[in-house]
Parts: C-alpha cells; sequence; structure tokens
C-alpha cells in the first residue's frame, strides 16, 4: 500500500461501476462520510472529496498537474497529452489564449440574437407538443445546430463531434466494457486531427478554423495547429447537454423553484449556476503529483496520481447549508461545477448563454413541468447525466 493508503479513510464505493455513474449523489455522501480525503481501495486511487481539499489542488497547479493527463489510465492520457486541458502553464496559457477568444463575454454576447432565436423557436415548437423527451428532444439541440456551425468542423467533423466527446470523456475515467467502443471513437478523432484534408474543409469563418490560423500565426507547427480545435470538441456538447436536460429535471420536481424564476428573471444567471452545481456535469479528473505533498493531513507521493471529485465538493455540507437542496436563491460562489483555477471552463460563457436563453424562452410559454415518464440515468465513466426525461409541459 501506498502512504496515501495507509494513511487516508478506506472508503467502499467504486466511483466507476454503472451503479454509481447512474446515481452518484449517494457515492457523494459516502465518500463525504468518509473524509475530505478517502482511498477508493475498489479504484485504486486517492479521491479528494472535500470542497477545502479539492480547491487546493485546483488552485496549485505546480503541486498538482494536468500536464501529464487527466485521465485515470496513463496509457489513455498518452493520447490526450497536448490539448489545453492537459497542458500546464506556460504552455497551457498560449493555447488557452487562443481558443478561448471566441467564447470570451464580448464575443458571446454578440451571438446571444442568434441563439435566442433558435431558443424561442424550439420552445415554441416543443411546448405546442406538450409532451416531450428533455433530454433527447430539448436539451441537445442547441450544441447541436448553433454550437456545431460554430466550431465549424465541416460535414464529416460535425456528424462525430457528439461521439467523439463523449468517447474523450469515457476514457478520462473507467468505462469498463465500454472502452474498446471508446477508443475507435478516439481514434476516429485522431485520424480526422492528422487527416491533411481536415483543414481544407473547415467552416471558414468557423472557430476551429480561426484557432488553427492564429496558431499557426504565433509559430505552432501545423500539425500542433490542428489539434487546437480538439478544445472545441468535448467542452461543447456533452457538459451543456447534460446541464440543460439536469435543469428541466429539477424544475420539474421542484415547481416552486420554476415559479420564482419565471416570476423574477433575475433569478436566472444564480438559478444556472445552482443547476450546475448540483448536477456537475464532470464528476471527476485527475491530477499529477509532482512533489511530495499533503491534502487534509494525508500525504501524497510524487509520481502519484490523485482524483479530483467535483461532485462531492459541490455537495460538502461546510460549504453550502443543505447541499442537496435546489434553491435558486443560495449564494453558490466558489462552486466547481466550471472547475476552478487555470483549468477553469473554457465554454462556461458559451453554456451559460445556451441555458440562459433556453429557460428564458420556455419561462414565457410554460406555467410548470410534470414528469410524465421514467428517468433513465446516461452511462459515462466522467459525465454525470439524465438520458430520457419525459416531460408534460403545461402552457401558462
Amino acid at each position: 500500500m501506498t502512504a496515501a493508503a495507509a494513511t487516508a479513510p478506506i472508503c467502499e464505493i467504486d466511483f466507476y461501476c454503472d451503479t454509481t455513474i447512474a446515481n452518484p449523489v449517494v457515492a457523494y455522501k459516502s465518500m463525504l462520510a468518509t473524509g475530505p480525503v478517502v482511498w477508493l481501495e475498489k479504484n485504486d486511487i486517492l479521491a479528494v472529496c472535500g470542497y477545502n481539499a479539492v480547491m487546493e489542488v485546483l488552485r496549485d497547479h505546480e503541486r498538482f498537474q494536468s500536464g501529464r493527463g487527466v485521465s485515470i489510465d496513463d496509457s489513455i492520457n498518452k493520447l490526450l497529452i497536448g490539448s489545453t486541458l492537459n497542458s500546464d502553464p506556460p504552455a497551457h496559457d498560449v493555447t488557452r489564449k487562443i481558443t478561448i477568444q471566441p467564447m470570451l463575454p464580448k464575443q458571446i454576447r454578440a451571438i446571444r440574437d442568434r441563439v435566442d432565436a433558435v431558443a424561442q423557436a424550439l420552445a415554441k415548437k416543443l411546448v405546442d407538443q406538450k409532451h416531450f423527451d428533455a433530454a433527447t428532444e430539448l436539451a441537445p439541440h442547441l450544441p447541436l445546430t448553433i454550437v456545431r456551425d460554430l466550431v465549424g468542423l465541416g460535414d464529416y467533423g460535425k456528424e462525430h463531434m457528439l461521439n467523439w466527446g463523449a468517447a474523450t470523456f469515457e476514457l478520462m475515467g473507467n468505462p469498463g466494457e465500454r472502452r474498446s467502443t471508446a477508443i475507435e471513437n478516439m481514434m476516429g478523432l485522431r485520424n480526422f486531427l492528422e487527416d491533411p484534408a481536415t483543414l481544407e474543409n473547415l467552416s471558414p469563418d468557423g472557430w476551429a478554423r480561426l484557432a488553427t490560423q492564429r496558431g499557426i500565426e504565433s509559430g505552432m507547427s501545423e500539425d500542433k495547429a490542428v489539434e487546437l480545435m480538439r478544445d472545441y470538441i468535448a467542452p461543447s456538447l456533452d457538459t451543456t447537454i447534460s446541464a440543460i436536460g439536469y435543469g428541466i429535471m429539477l424544475f420539474a420536481t421542484h415547481p416552486d423553484q420554476w415559479t420564482k424564476l419565471r416570476h423574477d428573471r433575475k433569478l436566472m444567471r444564480n438559478a444556472i449556476e445552482e443547476i450546475v452545481r448540483l448536477n456537475t456535469p464532470i464528476r471527476s479528473f485527475t491530477r499529477y503529483v509532482n512533489e511530495d505533498s499533503v491534502i487534509a493531513t494525508v500525504p501524497v507521493k510524487k509520481g502519484s496520481r490523485v482524483l479530483i471529485v467535483y461532485g462531492t465538493a459541490n455537495r460538502d455540507p461546510d460549504k453550502f447549508e443543505r447541499p442537496d437542496e435546489f434553491n435558486i436563491e443560495r449564494s453558490t460562489t466558489g462552486h466547481v461545477g466550471f472547475s476552478q483555477g487555470v483549468h477553469a471552463c473554457l465554454g462556461m460563457n458559451l453554456a451559460r448563454l445556451e441555458m440562459d436563453c433556453l429557460f428564458n424562452a420556455l419561462a414565457d410559454r410554460v406555467e410548470r413541468f410534470e414528469i410524465s415518464g421514467n428517468l433513465t440515468p446516461g452511462i459515462n465513466s466522467t459525465i454525470h447525466s439524465l438520458s430520457s426525461i419525459p416531460v408534460t409541459a403545461i402552457k401558462s
């Protein structure tokens, strides 16, 4: 046993079994009850759970590094290293400065009318339809229409973005029997990035082409610059789709919160943050320990890995009072649903815009939502989501 395993309290949950993936909140409570840092014996890794401990790791990129990859699997990290997520300053800062350009607040505000128009049309269609699945008919629409076009990967890339993103997130955890499919999709992404025809087929004004051009202008090789578009594939879709669907589930099961939001749209921004806090679309990433350290009294050795569990931090009662309650008026300051530190979510402003436009469009039309069937969990080793949310929209 490592020093960490010998010192940290043991938690018996299997973080990557389907039961935990389907309902991680039960596991989060068990982990937090065990300690702020726990040894996951079934997964052979030290998990950082408590809010303060998670923040310590996220804010210290020199001791706890991403540049050796953030997957739990080092064989997968070899495929991921080099993207902005899987890098450290100063290399991280160079690529992030390039790829974040179209997602800065000013640029996001410039596309609001376009996003809002699509959101209004979608809301009208689904509310008139009355019964729909929020996970399949509502949540994916904006990411799979506007966002894919904004990224501009061309027809082939556009049709495969969702599979590539899901595979990337699967392989950052332990997908078990889903591993071979995820690797096949991941290799499809690598082949796409390495294909000389890819650059020629990018949309002229798309984010992917602009990032590639900026990379080349900054002195990167063409191969390295083309890989910058990876920053737009996984973060642009799965996490936002997850949060939108989960938000509708929360509003359906907490009609008082929907009523508050409908009557006071100033609560919209905070409602979005509260949804992201409770959902925490990305359950966890790892960090490589670059020097001997101590986290919450637990020693961790250089060369080991720690699992940062965002979902537990966001439900830590030491940070959030009654953390499992959905309250759109609570202070959400400091939540880690969009991470923290240098690796704060690249696409968080875009995600907020999509949710803002969509929830406002629905609030204009819907008095309440009712769950009209069984909720089905999504199964992905990293992403927390629901794959089916049947609802009935009662018109206002």
